[in-house]
């Protein structure tokens, strides 16, 4: 109800109080088939991609602007999965001020903002079953700040004073930091992060990606590890898309390695993953595709998963 009532109170805001209100989105749906190693296959229908924008920026005078932006995710498939579908603010919100500085942002935000660039398919990319890769989230009670890019480097520096009530009463902080570089047809960016588990731990996270562009070809290469109280873990992978007017197919590999505990044991649970799609675009906004993935376990106590999706989506 508090939605409607939201969306209500925008749509009868006079035309000039809404002249600097951007809206934007990103919505996608897929039919998607999933099979356990010697077990049947489900066929079901998932959101593959979705998002709504609202955001918004006011001049202050001498290079100096107030922003904000409220995000929600959206899932058309109108499942509950996840708490956040379908959730007002549920992503990237905030207020915050931009200037010759930087920019500071104040709200819920997406810590390691780079990660999983390597993650190029639409719903499963090869690392649809790592614990490592593209772990980046959205924190609550979220201070961040990202610097003016200068000779192709910008960095951003976050910290979150706890995810919940709870958590900020128990000062479960975490910290974050983001390196990127952009030169003439390649990229590389580094994200981390540290969180506090409880009084005497804390996990870390760390993920290098790199891509370089070749006209309609883009090679991608990412890493990932991973450090906690109970041990650490490694992963890498590869990835790559090649444009054909159109149609654009896409290769991905993923190889996570076995948990290593705090006792110098190591876990027989790593596993190799492999992901394959061709993309075609309808226009400039509207796309059309299809994806296959398939995660083959160190373990044979494990089952394999593989998934295939057909999906159509749209931006706006």
């Amino acid at each position: 109800m508090k939605k409607l009532i939201v969306l209500a109170t925008l749509a009868a805001l006079p035309a000039a109080a809404m002249a600097d209100v951007v809206i934007s989105g990103n919505l996608a749906v897929g039919i998607t088939n999933t099979k356990v190693k010697d077990t049947g296959s489900v066929t079901t229908e998932d959101r593959t991609s979705g998002e709504i924008k609202f955001a918004g920026k006011e001049d202050l005078g001498n290079g100096l602007k107030s922003i904000w932006q409220i995000a929600s995710r959206i899932n058309l498939s109108d499942k509950q999965d996840n708490a956040r579908d379908n959730a007002w603010s549920g992503r990237d919100s905030f207020v915050g001020l931009q200037g010759d500085f930087g920019t500071v942002t104040l709200g819920n935000i997406y810590h390691m903002p780079t990660s999983g660039a390597m993650a190029i398919f639409e719903d499963n990319s090869a690392s649809f079953k790592s614990d490592l890769y593209d772990q980046g989230d959205r924190i609550n009670s979220t201070i961040s700040y990202k610097s003016p890019t200068v000779a192709g480097f910008t960095a951003v520096v976050q910290h979150s004073f706890g995810s919940s009530t709870a958590n900020e009463a128990a000062k479960k902080h975490q910290q974050a930091l983001s390196l990127a570089y952009e030169g003439e047809g390649f990229s590389v960016s580094y994200d981390g992060t540290r969180a506090k588990e409880d009084a005497n731990n804390t996990s870390k996270l760390h993920e290098l990606n790199a891509s370089v562009s070749l006209d309609a070809l883009t090679l991608m290469a990412g890493y990932a590890q991973g450090k906690d109280s109970d041990g650490k873990r490694r992963g890498y992978g590869l990835a790559a898309s090649y444009t054909m007017g159109n149609i654009t197919p896409k290769l991905g590999f993923w190889k996570e390695g076995d948990f290593k505990n705090a006792d110098g044991t190591k876990d027989n649970d790593g596993h190799k993953a492999y992901a394959v799609g061709v993309e075609y675009a309808l226009s400039k906004r509207t796309r059309a595709g299809v994806e296959l993935a398939k995660a083959n376990y160190d373990d044979n106590a494990t089952a394999d998963v593989r998934t295939a999706t057909v999906y159509l989506g749209t931006k706006f």
